[in-house]
Parts: C-alpha cells; structure tokens; sequence
C-alpha cells in the first residue's frame, strides 16, 4: 500500500538507472597469479589454513548431523 508521502511511481527512476557517487572509485582487483608465477609464503599458508578449516567445518557438520 503507498502512502501519501511516496512519490508517484511514473516519477521514480529504476535502481538500476542512478549512478554511484563519482567520490567513491572502486579499488583494483588484486592480480591472480598465472601459472608461471610463484606465491608468497603468506599466501600458500593462507591457502592452507581456509582449506583446513573448511574441511573442519564440513567435517563437524557431517558429525553434528549424524548424531
């Protein structure tokens, strides 16, 4: 239900139609490694450290379902 306070829906612009603010620029997307390219310690040890726990939380998930 509209209230009064609304204004007409032919006068409102789609969202998808407004712009973001021109202040806010968006930050440049970190590179991905090519295949030729080596990581850093920190990132393979990152990488390992999500992988463990993700594999924790499917494992307690599966334990705490089962019963």
């Amino acid at each position: 239900m509209n209230s009064h306070e609304e204004p007409p829906a032919k006068s409102r612009t789609p969202f998808e139609a407004q712009t973001p603010p021109a202040d806010k620029a968006s930050p440049a997307p970190t590179p991905v490694p090519t295949p030729g390219q080596t990581q850093s310690g920190k990132a393979v040890l990152l990488n390992w450290v999500i992988m463990l726990v993700g594999f924790c939380a499917i494992a307690f998930a599966a334990h705490w379902l089962i019963g």
